[in-house]
């Protein structure tokens, strides 16, 4: 992109505030969604210029005016899996999105979303694999994936595999656990640092258009990786059930083969050993 300017950021929180610090150290302007009053200090803090925007039944059509000013829109909010109300103010997010950016300055915009949306088909997927999703997070974001992809502006689709990194710790997921089911099957992962090298990639680029994957290229086993994020932390390590059952490996091809794009650890188990 030749000229910095406005970043929109939908979503300020575990990968979204440090995503929009990295942004502006490159000289961006940022605009940074929270959900949350008292977070607006800490945004503007960090000299983000902070909105609040809310989706749920209290909130069912917020005016997004404010935040589509710019040229660049990044959607960075998960469905809210927590919450009983999630899946619906997902949804309403969506058709809030896709209702008010025809008529925004927005051209380029990039939504986060999810290998979720993949079922476990014991088998290799790729950008170009059909999907099937099994939960209801990943149904509501195979939706959104669907109309934000039909809209007549440049629109990118980030599928991220599991998320690790500061404040996420994969060796507290399994510590001290017997009998964890299907140790034999592969990992799809990808660090924190990683995805936001990814995410400027794809900000930099004029030609990245539809979907993306963002997972480290290997795909250590579950109990090798879960077992080895333990014993760094030093807790207790699981014990795993030598099994494979059903898996499934998500391999990122388009950001590597069309955009040039390299891990700063393509090995999994070496990105542990360095967090």
């Amino acid at each position: 992109m030749k000229n910095k300017k406005v970043i929109n950021l939908l979503g300020c929180g575990w990968l979204g505030f440090p995503l929009a610090l990295d942004l502006i150290s490159r000289g961006f302007n940022v605009k940074g969604s929270t959900t949350s009053p008292e977070k607006i200090p800490v945004l503007k803090a960090s000299g983000i210029d902070p909105i609040l925007v809310q989706f749920d039944q209290s909130h069912p059509k917020p005016d997004l005016t404010e935040h589509l000013d710019g040229d660049i829109l990044i959607i960075s909010i998960p469905p809210g899996r927590r919450n009983v109300d999630g899946p619906d103010n997902y949804k309403r997010m969506g058709e809030t999105l896709t209702s008010q950016i025809p008529g925004s300055s927005i051209s380029k915009l990039i939504f986060i979303s999810s290998t979720s949306v993949y079922s476990d088909s014991n088998s290799l997927l790729t950008e170009s694999s059909e999907i099937s999703p099994q939960t209801t997070s990943g149904k509501v974001i195979a939706e959104i994936e669907k109309s934000l992809l039909a809209l007549p502006i440049q629109v990118i689709v980030l599928r991220l595999a599991g998320l690790f990194g500061p404040g996420r710790s994969p060796g507290r997921f399994f510590a001290g656990k017997t009998n964890v089911p299907n140790g034999f099957a592969p990992v799809n992962m990808i660090h924190q640092e990683e995805v936001i090298a990814l995410i400027n990639t794809l900000i930099d680029s004029d030609t990245a258009k539809g979907i993306y994957i963002g997972s480290t290229p290997s795909h250590p086993t579950k109990e090798e990786f879960y077992t080895l994020a333990a014993r760094l932390e030093k807790l207790t390590e699981p014990d795993f059930i030598p099994e494979k059952l059903n898996w499934k490996i998500v391999e990122s091809e388009r950001v590597e083969k069309e955009l040039g794009f390299s891990y700063r650890f393509p090995n999994l188990l070496d990105r542990l050993i360095q967090s």
